[in-house]
């Protein structure tokens, strides 16, 4: 099978988004079929050189990588085509067209609207974006979820839960869906209560807001860092975001360990369960993120129960996995595209290396 993603650039290291289609790109292509990613500078971020991309690449020979240009001579002729365009179709060779719903509420009503409303499939990352769809009208037959995985080699638990220093760590971003001020606000009322806590936040490029003297804050950290030292260094790992489309660095901690305590923010409801793999509150109560932070740290029982679960539990998410839900609907898919949503007729088979 031949299936082409079409990507945006993203900054060193790529955003939760663009490392989930390098993800599935690369688990797809280590099940055999021949994976093309095409990036453009839809974020207006840069494009980057291909061997930069290349360094997030399980195997980086399975893909190509090429500027957005114009035309489609770029696109080559495949079996599906996943991501979005301004034109509303192409050429039939490039293959059937397929959507990735990650996230809504968070990049604007225009483009998520037209990503739901596409006559295609659309693979769902978390099952909340499903009941978007649902809302919104989209046919259940067009709604596939399938989540994200994690790479276990690498998220994994180097500490023992039980041995970690009073540490918080969370994901900063300035993007008003993380709320990094409920975090802020919430740690200060925690710090006020416990002052020998630790914070440790990290992000990708230097903080838009005022940290607090007391946030040791460590930007775009090696993996090597994020991994044995923040995660696996951290008690627990708080997550404000207003709404999150899956939300990876909420699982990538509880992998290694770290106690999560979350928002009710959408992403979350796939892993987050309230005091069974974590403590979960509403968006923006910023006083009940303060208090759950709080509990865990005085009551080390109840943070190694909820750590232990929680990092038992995300061992489901395998991007294997998910290549191969996603190679098992694409055949179906395939077989039928118009009960999908697709017009009868005008597409062309590919030739393939690799058929499955």
């Amino acid at each position: 099978m031949i299936v082409t993603f079409l990507a945006p650039s993203s900054p060193r290291p790529p955003s939760g988004g663009v490392t989930v289609v390098f993800e599935l790109a690369s688990a797809l292509a280590g099940r055999g079929h021949d994976v093309y990613v095409l990036y453009g500078d839809l974020l207006q971020v840069g494009s980057p050189e291909a061997h930069q991309l290349a360094l997030h690449l399980r195997d980086d020979s399975a893909h190509e990588f090429a500027p957005e240009g114009s035309g489609d001579d770029l696109l080559p002729t495949a079996d599906v085509i996943f991501g979005y365009r301004s034109d509303p179709e192409l050429p039939p060779r490039t293959g059937l067209p397929m959507g990735l719903v990650q996230g809504y509420k968070m990049l604007g009503e225009a483009v998520e609207r037209l990503a739901y409303h596409q006559p295609c499939p659309k693979i769902c990352v978390a099952g909340w974006l499903v009941d978007v769809g649902r809302e919104l009208g989209v046919p259940d037959r067009q709604l596939v979820h399938i989540p994200p995985g994690l790479r276990h080699e690498q998220y994994r638990l180097v500490t023992p839960i039980a041995e970690r220093p009073p540490r918080v760590s969370f994901c900063y971003s300035p993007h008003q869906s993380k709320g990094a001020e409920y975090a802020l606000a919430a740690l200060s009322a925690l710090k006020k209560a416990l002052p020998d806590v630790e914070v440790v936040a990290f992000g990708a490029a230097p903080a838009a807001h005022e940290l607090p003297v007391w946030v040791t804050y460590r930007m775009s950290p090696s993996q090597e860092e994020l991994v044995d030292e923040i995660y696996n260094g951290s008690r627990i790992f708080l997550c404000s975001s207003r709404v999150e489309g899956f939300g990876l660095p909420c699982i990538e901690a509880m992998a290694c360990g770290a106690a999560l305590v979350t928002t009710d923010n959408g992403g979350s409801r796939d892993y987050a369960f309230h005091d069974r793999t974590a403590l979960v509150s509403p968006p923006r109560d910023v006083d009940a993120m303060a208090d759950h932070v709080a509990t865990l740290l005085r009551d080390d029982d109840r943070r190694i129960r909820l750590a232990t679960a929680g990092q038992q539990y995300v061992q489901r998410f395998q991007w294997d996995r998910s290549a191969e839900e996603l190679e098992t609907f694409i055949d179906v898919y395939r077989a039928d595209p118009v009960a999908y949503g697709r017009p009868a007729g005008g597409h062309d088979r590919p030739a393939r290396q690799h058929d499955r």
